[in-house]
Formats: structure tokens, C-alpha cells, sequence
């Protein structure tokens, strides 16, 4: 497909957020919708590659617990009905911790958005029921548990595949192995450099992960890029037990000494999959791609050890990805300022995969129209704002 001589609209990065804008642009209507993608598309250099990711409405914000409600029911269907795959299976989730954790914080929270009890979403349990519900894990240090019966694994893979494919039914220019080098948001139209030539655009959507502290400077000082390291173990439970609909996906909120973990059913591949959620101090560098940590996939393990009620057999496979990270986590989504024809849609700290569809929704009305038809979102969007 031979580019246009000016995009209606580029989308630099095709991760889930870039795949997404993409897509949501080409539904809208815009004409000539470009995608710029550094690697090939589905690389596991970035941070949405994988096979499965959790999905719930539990969070330590009440605007993300609204947020997620708006993607449960509206933009994850959407993407559902128009690729015909099944992207979401529920699995029930589990949260709980040590009363020095940050618990309270996040029941208090789903409070304030109106998701507590059962007929919402979620309910606030006793360690000894959660046992009774849920008797892989040993609940040996909580205080309180809350199940999250919004909770699923997304099938983070296939959704990735199906995103490419409704873009390029949409007729999203795709270009792969594509760096971009700089762009000037001053010029009309839009100036992005590339290391296979220039390219011309009346809006762009930055969604490089990542990268995108190369392509602007200005957001640079916000953000740090952390190595996460991710295992997958074979527990002592027959394989029906550890599949979504029998198994949780879990949040672990532990103390500032402790951490929090995660982790999901076994999906996709085998093992259930667990990771300490690392947004500690210092960054790494996105250009290079070690392998996974074994002393961080050990430290996974000891916790599953003290927390599951069930013997853990082999570490069958470890895997890295990055988290971009703001120093408080929130997202970062708005016009570059001075330059409302520039938005920006990266750092997602780590939470950002279950927002995917509706991300890009947001990021391609705020291209189009600047602003949203999300309220949820135009309540919330001075938390996200690009500073």
C-alpha cells in the first residue's frame, strides 16, 4: 500500500494503544489513518505481547474503576462483535493484603464509584470465606479479601491479532520496521521524520510506549521505564483447577517492604503466570532486551510459596516486558500543549492493557474533535493531562 502524500491522521506506535487508535480513527471516518511501528508488529519488545492480561473494576482510584466499567460494557463488546472473537473470559478476582497494605485504599475507592456488593461487583469477604470460595490460596496475612466477580483474563494475544485485522479492513496505512526520529508539531502539516523518509500528517497520536521519551522531550522528566519480570508455574492441582471460570486472577496489596503481586489462570500457555508489579526507582533502557531475571522469577516463587494453599511444582517459563511509568502512575492522555493537533496517549505504569479499546476511542476523538464523548474520562482528564 502506497502512502498518501499527507495522513489525515498517524499513529506512532502500534502497540495495543497505537492498534487501537488506529482502529477507532478508521471507524470514525478519518481519511488516509497511518500506523508507524519501529519493529515488526507483535514484537516482544514493548509491553503488550503476551498471551493473557487481568481485567477488573477493583482499583485504588475511583476514576479508573469508572473508566474500566465504561470499557466493560461498551468498547471491549465493540472490538468483540466486530473481529468475532472471544477476547474476554471471565475469571473472578481476588484482592487482598496485610493491614499495613494498601487495601482500605482501594475498597474505599470501588466504594465512591458505586461498585460495592454483590449486585455491582464486587464484595468485601473474611480470609475464611475466601478460603471457602477460593482454595488454592491461604490467605495467611490478610485481614480482608475483596472478590471482584468483574474480573477476567483478556486474551491479550488474540486481541492484538484482531486489532490488525480490523485495521487493515479499515484500510489503516500500516508501516512496519519504521523508525521514527523526530517530529515537528509547529509545522501544518505535521513534520515526522523517519529513518525510511518523511512523512506528512494533519494530526498525530504518540503511542510509543516506551520510546515516546525520545519523541518528546518535553513529558521526558515524568517518566521511567522499568524491566518487569514474569513467571509461569505448574501448581499440584489438576489443569481444569487453574483455568479461568475455576482459578482467580489475584492482586496481592502488600506493604511498601513487600510489594504488590499479581497474577492469572493458567491461559494460553501452560503455568499460571505471577510477577511482582515493579515501579521502583531508576530506569532502564527500552533498546536493550535481556533475558528475564532468575532472581526476580525466585522471588515471584517464595511469594507464591508462603500465599497459595496448593504445592508449586516446576518454574516452566519466564518472560520480560516494560512498564513506562509516571511518578503517582496515572496515565498520561491529552494534547501535547501548544499544540492541540498532537496527542499524546503513553504511560500507562502498568495498568493499561484492560482500557485497550476504549484508550483508543479517547485518543482518537480528543485527534479529532478535542475532547471526548466520555465523561468519565472529561471528568478525570486534568488527572491525565500532558504537563
Amino acid at each position: 500500500m502506497t502512502p498518501p502524500a499527507a495522513f489525515g491522521a498517524l499513529v506512532l506506535g502500534a502497540g495495543l494503544n497505537g492498534l487501537s487508535t488506529a482502529w477507532q480513527l478508521a471507524r470514525m471516518g478519518v481519511p488516509r489513518v497511518g500506523l508507524v511501528e519501529q519493529f515488526r508488529l507483535h514484537h516482544d519488545r514493548g509491553s503488550s505481547h503476551g498471551v493473557a492480561r487481568i481485567t477488573r473494576s477493583t482499583y485504588s482510584d475511583a476514576r479508573y474503576v469508572r473508566l474500566v466499567r465504561v470499557a466493560h460494557e461498551h468498547d471491549w463488546p465493540q472490538l468483540e462483535r466486530d473481529s468475532g472473537m472471544q477476547l474476554i473470559h471471565p475469571a473472578d478476582g481476588i484482592f487482598f493484603g496485610p493491614p499495613n497494605g494498601d487495601l482500605e485504599q482501594w475498597a474505599a475507592a470501588v466504594a465512591s464509584a458505586g461498585a460495592t456488593g454483590v449486585e455491582r461487583g464486587v464484595e468485601r469477604i473474611t480470609p475464611a470465606e475466601a478460603r471457602r470460595r477460593f482454595p488454592a490460596f491461604a490467605f495467611p496475612d490478610a485481614h480482608a479479601v475483596l472478590h471482584d466477580r468483574t474480573g477476567g483474563v483478556i486474551a491479550a494475544a488474540d486481541t492484538l491479532l484482531a486489532l490488525d485485522r480490523r485495521c487493515r479492513v479499515e484500510g489503516v496505512h500500516v508501516l512496519e520496521d519504521t523508525r521514527v526520529l523526530g517530529l515537528d508539531p509547529s509545522t501544518d502539516p505535521i513534520v515526522v521524520d523517519t529513518d525510511r523518509g518523511r512523512l506528512l500528517a494533519e494530526r498525530v497520536v504518540v503511542t510509543a510506549g516506551a520510546w515516546v521519551r525520545e519523541l518528546l522531550p518535553r513529558v521526558a522528566p515524568r517518566l521511567s521505564v522499568q524491566r518487569q519480570h514474569v513467571g509461569y508455574f505448574s501448581l499440584d492441582l489438576p489443569s481444569a483447577e487453574t483455568r479461568p471460570g475455576r482459578f482467580p486472577v489475584w492482586v496481592y496489596l502488600g506493604s511498601p517492604a513487600t510489594g504488590l503481586y499479581y497474577g492469572l489462570p493458567e491461559f494460553g500457555r501452560p503455568g499460571i503466570k505471577a510477577a511482582l508489579h515493579g515501579v521502583g526507582s531508576g530506569s532502564d533502557d527500552p533498546a536493550q532486551h535481556p533475558g528475564p531475571d532468575p532472581a526476580a522469577i525466585a522471588r515471584v516463587r517464595a511469594w507464591l510459596s508462603e500465599q497459595l494453599a496448593v504445592p508449586i511444582l516446576e518454574t516452566l517459563y519466564a518472560e520480560t516486558c516494560l512498564y513506562t511509568n509516571t511518578p503517582d502512575e496515572h496515565f498520561i492522555i491529552g494534547a501535547l500543549p501548544g499544540y492541540p493537533r498532537v496527542i499524546v496517549g503513553s504511560a500507562c505504569s502498568g495498568h493499561g492493557f484492560k482500557f485497550g479499546p476504549l484508550m483508543g476511542r479517547i485518543l482518537a476523538e480528543l485527534a479529532v474533535h478535542g475532547r471526548t464523548s466520555v465523561p468519565e474520562f472529561e471528568d478525570a482528564s486534568a488527572t491525565f493531562a500532558v504537563q
